[in-house]
């Protein structure tokens, strides 16, 4: 597997490339400018030599003059020393160094011109050399190293201080991996940002993890409270049922066959209920996209006629007191569940007196005559109801409280249930 770099190094190797490559660039615009400043001074100085000796060679029969104090000019490319040899793709009046078969070891240049000398159009043949420019050019080279060399201890500067802020910017991002990696997979604890100079992009990156986290132990939690919950919540209709079932075998009056079924339908419904609500409760929904509805009177009737048998034998009375309507998204099981666990916990507290449901504008109280909240109910289901109630009102952003009541026994469970538009 090939390794992967770190961002230190990615940025030493992209500096690295990008520099080496301004480096050659300069210095191949360097070259480039002192051949073309070469080429046009050894053009215009060879087409002034040119006419010179055009002026020389007229009203004479030379074939060969001097033009002091850097070009030779020869008349016919018969009359041009042996160790001569020209360029090949050679054009007129432009300059051209000397083929490499030519037998000097100087940078020679030469130009051809088609002039009229004693009348007749001739070609003649310009040979230059200067001496003193190879020696200015040798000065500029060397200028150019002491440059180049000043360069380059510039990108090793720069370099270095790239790599400074490199690793301080890196930093954060290499403890942040660290800390990351240290951690197993149940530390779902929240992460805390890297010392150092954390930049935006840090912060947001941490800010997303711990949300993710804390999305993941709100579904690890769900899961939980689910299994507690059905564990209990289940076992009470299951008993129901259970015991009805064996009391079926014991009397053939129907009246007696009757109470039976009846006990298993309201057991069958309640566990339904209850598989329906935990089961929401695990999963996320867009409670934007659920239609709202109006709570009719017959569900607060129907919840208090299944929950009357938890009170036994005692002397208490419930009733259903309303001054308006519920609005809600709460699927129908959701709200049964809600509000029979505030029955069952009312009358779990109550021993004599009476339970109240009020039903005032999307607003559901319970209201008892009990032990109140310094009381001990027996049971567990006290507890567990309360949970389950919490866990709905959280879901669909309802208001729950539980107070005593003021100058009275007992408390009251109140839901708030918000506004739908």
């Amino acid at each position: 597997m090939k390794p992967i770099k770190t961002a230190k190094q990615l940025t030493f190797t992209y500096f690295s490339i990008v520099a080496f490559a301004i480096i050659a660039f300069h210095f191949s615009m360097f070259t480039s400018m002192i051949e073309n400043i070469e080429m046009i001074y050894a053009e215009n100085r060879m087409l002034k030599d040119r006419n010179t000796a055009v002026s020389l060679l007229n009203g004479t029969e030379q074939t060969h003059v001097s033009v002091p104090p850097f070009s030779e000019v020869y008349v016919g490319k018969e009359n041009l020393p042996a160790w001569v040899v020209l360029n090949p793709s050679m054009t007129n009046d432009k300059p051209y160094e000397l083929d490499e078969g030519s037998d000097t070891t100087l940078e020679i240049f030469s130009m051809r011109s088609q002039v009229a000398i004693n009348g007749e159009l001739k070609d003649i043949y310009v040979i230059h050399y200067d001496e003193i420019y190879e020696i200015s050019e040798e000065q500029m080279f060397e200028t150019q190293s002491t440059q180049l060399m000043l360069s380059l201890l510039l990108l090793v500067v720069s370099l270095w201080v790239v790599m400074r802020i490199s690793d301080r910017l890196t930093q954060p991002l290499a403890q942040l991996s660290k800390s990351l990696g240290e951690k197993t997979p149940a530390n779902l604890s929240a992460i805390e940002l890297p010392e150092g100079a954390a930049t935006r992009e840090i912060r947001h990156l941490v800010d997303r993890l711990n949300s993710y986290q804390d999305q993941i132990k709100d579904l690890i939690e769900r899961e939980r409270a689910f299994n507690r919950y059905a564990s209990h919540e289940l076992r009470t209709p299951l008993m129901v049922m259970k015991g009805a079932t064996t009391l079926l075998g014991k009397s053939d009056s129907k009246v007696f066959l009757e109470r039976q079924r009846v006990r298993m339908v309201q057991a069958c419904q309640e566990m339904e209920d209850y598989i329906t609500t935990l089961l929401s409760l695990t999963r996320d929904e867009d409670l934007d996209a659920v239609a709202s509805r109006v709570v009719q009177s017959t569900e607060f009737e129907g919840i208090r006629q299944m929950h009357l048998g938890y009170l036994a034998d005692k002397l208490v009375t419930v009733d259903i007191i309303e001054t308006g309507q519920v609005v809600t998204k709460l699927p129908i099981p959701t709200l049964h569940i809600l509000v029979g666990n505030l029955l069952k916990n009312a009358m779990a507290c109550t021993e004599e007196g009476h339970v109240n449901i009020l039903v005032a504008d999307n607003e559901i109280a319970i209201v008892d005559t009990g032990c109140g909240l310094s009381g001990k109910p027996g049971g567990e289901s006290y507890g567990l109801g309360l949970m389950i109630v919490r866990d709905i009102c959280a879901k669909y952003h309802c208001s729950f409280s539980l107070t005593d009541n003021v100058g009275a026994a007992g408390c009251t469970a109140k839901v708030v249930f918000p506004v739908s538009l």
